[in-house]
């Protein structure tokens, strides 16, 4: 008798336990994947930084192409931008051909034959800038300056003591007759361009500075970015080295008056889309680099012991609420408004301006990177000429002869 004999088929099927370890596992793969991706050193994060780099790299180099087109100008001439907005340019000068650099509204930048960048700022003479009906010519110098007081009036300070006046020759490293030439200088100049160029970065050195010298300073002086602050000044050693910085035999360079500070704030007001009157009136730490404030910054350097060291950004920096760090020039763009970096802290800067105090008649102005608070950029802080700290920095201007 043939038997059937009956076969189990077995069924395959996934356990609980399986399931569990394959989902332990694709969650391990897709971590891995993820930090492969975004992580610090991700594809996504190295194909980021090697686009900023390629884009720098371009940047720099229209920079190299505008220097040496400056060699070429021998004299002044004029340029219009794409809205149709003229600017008188310094001979051994030329506008900058990186994009975002060269109309007025956004900032135009010039570089000289020596790499040094400037930027102008339009004071316009035509109905939308001072109330000059009551000036007929250049040289009416107190009626020019009442108009651009009258126009930035809500950056003046509420002390009235502050102004514009020679103090002496060892607080200013003016006589008075070289101090009032030069305020007339700029005073015309301002009336006559419709403006003045200032420089687009804090006075740099080169070297480390952090300890201040006897005498006229003798590192050499740039108008560059990711050079150190050129601190440990004196506001006189700060004019010395400032007036070595003229392009041309045509111009002046020198420390700002302090009506010039107020115009290039009254500027970026007028022009900037980022910035109010608050935040250059009021709270500025929002493009600025004090201690009060938490930002990113990709290149440059930063120093965490007030100058004394700096250490090279690799990747990213983060500096942190509480912490108080120097920054080389022109680190972040989050601090720098219509091309002008680094007005808001960072390091205070000298002005010809007088306090008014005998005890303390220099005048420094811009906030520092250690104020805990919330430093306007139009603040003023009053000091003697002796002090040259690690803080202690300045910003130089062009004039017309």
């Amino acid at each position: 008798m043939n038997e059937k004999v009956s076969v189990k088929k077995s069924v395959n099927g996934i356990t609980l336990i399986a399931l569990v370890i394959t989902i332990i596992v694709l969650l391990i793969l897709a971590g891995v994947s993820i930090a492969t991706l975004t992580g610090e050193n991700g594809i996504l994060t190295r194909a980021n930084d090697a686009k900023r780099n390629t884009e720098q790299a371009e940047e720099d180099e229209l920079r190299k192409l505008t220097q040496a087109e400056a060699a070429t100008h021998l004299e002044d001439y004029e340029h219009t931008d794409v809205s149709g907005k003229k600017v008188n340019i310094p001979a051994k000068c030329a506008v900058s051909q990186v994009e975002g650099e060269n109309t007025v509204k956004d900032g135009l930048i010039i570089i000289d034959a020596n790499g040094n960048e400037w930027v102008w700022i339009e004071i316009a003479n035509d109905g939308s800038g001072p109330n000059y009906n009551n000036v007929s010519n250049s040289t009416e110098y107190d009626k020019i300056e009442q108009a651009l007081q009258e126009y930035v009036k809500d950056y003046k300070s509420s002390d009235s003591l502050f102004s514009d006046t020679w103090t002496s020759e060892s607080n200013q490293g003016l006589t008075q007759d070289q101090y009032n030439m030069l305020k007339e200088k700029m005073l015309k100049s301002i009336y006559e361009d419709a403006g003045f160029f200032v420089a687009r970065y804090e006075t740099g050195s080169e070297k480390i500075r952090n300890t201040q010298e006897v005498g006229i300073p003798t590192d050499k002086a740039v108008i560059k970015a990711d050079v150190y602050p050129y601190n440990y000044v004196t506001c006189k050693q700060a004019q010395n080295i400032a007036s070595t910085l003229t392009p041309n035999s045509n111009y002046t360079s020198t420390l700002l008056f302090g009506i010039q500070w107020d115009l290039v704030c009254k500027f970026i007001e007028k022009n900037s889309d980022k910035l109010s009157e608050e935040d250059i009136k009021g709270n500025s730490i929002s493009w600025g680099n004090f201690a009060s404030v938490s930002f990113d910054i990709s290149k440059g350097k930063y120093s965490l012991d007030q100058g004394k060291t700096y250490t090279e950004v690799k990747g990213k920096f983060t500096k942190e609420v509480g912490v108080s760090a120097i920054l080389t020039t022109g680190a972040t763009t989050r601090n720098s408004a219509l091309n002008i970096f680094d007005l808001s802290g960072n390091v205070f800067e000298w002005t010809l301006e007088n306090s008014g105090n005998v005890s303390n008649p220099c005048v420094l102005r811009g906030g520092v990177s250690g104020t805990e608070g919330a430093d306007p950029v139009v603040g003023r802080n009053e000091l003697s000429n002796v002090s040259g700290e690690t803080w202690s920095g300045s910003r130089i201007c062009l004039l017309k002869n």
